[in-house]
């Protein structure tokens, strides 16, 4: 705090009577009036002139009652001046800091004229959220924050803006496409009513496809079971034949049945043909019989043979039907001694010479495995077989005068 005296001067009342008039212009025209030396330079006008200029100043002088009513108010004035002595003479901002506005107060007594500065007084205190007041350092600082901050978010605000436009024209044009979609999808549906339509007579198709598969199958496996079919083969075993593969024949269900290699014209009994005695002349395999039981198959394989005629191999027969493994029974000898032949086809083969001498004899034989078949108007041959035919044959021995098995 600094303190400085002003000299004021109070003499007031004395001074005011000589300053109630200003007499300025009329000393500088006295002034100039004196200066006047040259002859007739005074002149009745010139001195008119002062004079007027006078009378007029006098004129406008205060009266008494105004002069009074002056010094009244001054006196008043004084008073109220010594009521409040001090006044603030000057006002500058003190040092910088960070939270307060801080202020140099310079006031000055006006009776004893003496000065007192107060130095970095607190002027305004720093704003809260509580009062106003001046703004910190800080808060300047997060203001200019603020400032980039928003000027940030203003190009933020832009892009974001161009963004949205962008993403606008982008919905527009997805919406013309959905809307196109949509028109796709409702044509689309119509297809795939009709496709759902065709799949469903697809599907019946399928399946009538998948059951002629199946039957297909299942005939192609009966198929297999006749085509796959392993291969017979005969031998003589102790003088019967033997027939390899036979047990999976007969297993399956089919049974064995016997040919002969022969030429022959069967009788015809057919009532729409009553003038036909024979048929027509056939040469190769003939089935001897054609019924299942007029062959059997043993546990070992060896075959036996029906023991009855051969012109009842045909029918069934209300005896018991007997087997055997003999071979004489499957040639059909008829006769006995020089006078015995076999029935063979339309011919009768003898066992001896006209002379009487015995002869060696050979006729052939096959074995294959069928169905049973009971066709009374037709009889079975190789094509029904399911298995190979196995030839072997019958031998006539002269020594021995008997039939044997043999290749």
């Amino acid at each position: 705090m600094s303190f400085r005296r002003t000299v004021i001067d109070h003499n007031f009342a004395e001074k005011s009577k000589i300053m109630a008039i200003n007499i300025t212009t009329i000393t500088q025209l006295i002034s100039d009036f004196r200066a006047l030396s040259q002859k007739d330079s005074i002149s009745p006008e010139s001195l008119g002139v002062l004079l007027q200029r006078l009378t007029d100043l006098i004129n406008s002088a205060a009266s008494d009652a105004d002069y009074k009513a002056i010094y009244d108010a001054f006196q008043k004035f004084v008073a109220n001046i010594a009521a409040v002595p001090t006044a603030l003479y000057k006002l500058e901002q003190g040092s910088a800091d960070r939270n307060d506005v801080l202020m140099n107060i310079t006031t000055s007594h006006l009776i004893n004229g003496i000065t007192m500065t107060l130095k970095d007084a607190v002027f305004i205190r720093q704003a809260t959220t509580e009062r106003a007041g001046a703004m910190r350092a800080q808060q300047v600082s997060d203001l200019n924050s603020t400032r980039t901050g928003l000027a940030s978010l203003q190009k933020s605000h832009t892009e974001l803006a161009y963004k949205v436009s962008t993403l606008e024209t982008t919905v527009s044009e997805n919406g013309e496409r959905l809307n196109r979609v949509a028109d796709e999808a409702n044509y689309c549906s119509e297809g795939i009513a009709d496709l759902t339509e065709n799949l469903q007579v697809t599907n019946d198709d399928l399946a009538a496809t998948q059951k002629s598969v199946e039957e297909n199958a299942r005939g192609i496996t009966s198929i297999k079971a006749k085509t796959d079919c392993p291969r017979i083969a005969v031998e003589v075993v102790d003088g019967k034949l033997r027939v390899y593969n036979a047990s999976y024949y007969t297993k399956n269900g089919y049974y064995p049945f016997v040919f002969r290699f022969t030429s022959k014209r069967n009788r015809c009994t057919l009532e729409n043909y009553p003038d036909r005695k024979r048929g027509a002349k056939n040469k190769g395999w003939h089935v001897i019989g054609g019924l299942p039981n007029d062959v059997k198959i043993d546990s070992n394989g060896c075959v036996m043979f029906r023991t009855s005629p051969l012109e009842d191999w045909h029918h069934l027969g209300n005896d018991l039907i007997s087997h055997s493994y003999e071979a004489k029974y499957v040639v059909g000898a008829k006769g006995s001694d020089e006078k015995m032949y076999i029935p063979w086809g339309k011919k009768k083969v003898r066992v001896s010479s006209n002379h009487g001498t015995y002869l060696m004899r050979r006729f052939r034989f096959a074995i294959g495995f069928a169905k049973s078949f009971n066709n009374v108007f037709a009889t079975i041959t190789p094509a029904h077989l399911v298995s190979n035919l196995a030839e072997f044959s019958v031998i006539f021995d002269p020594c021995t005068k008997e039939f044997h098995l043999g290749k």
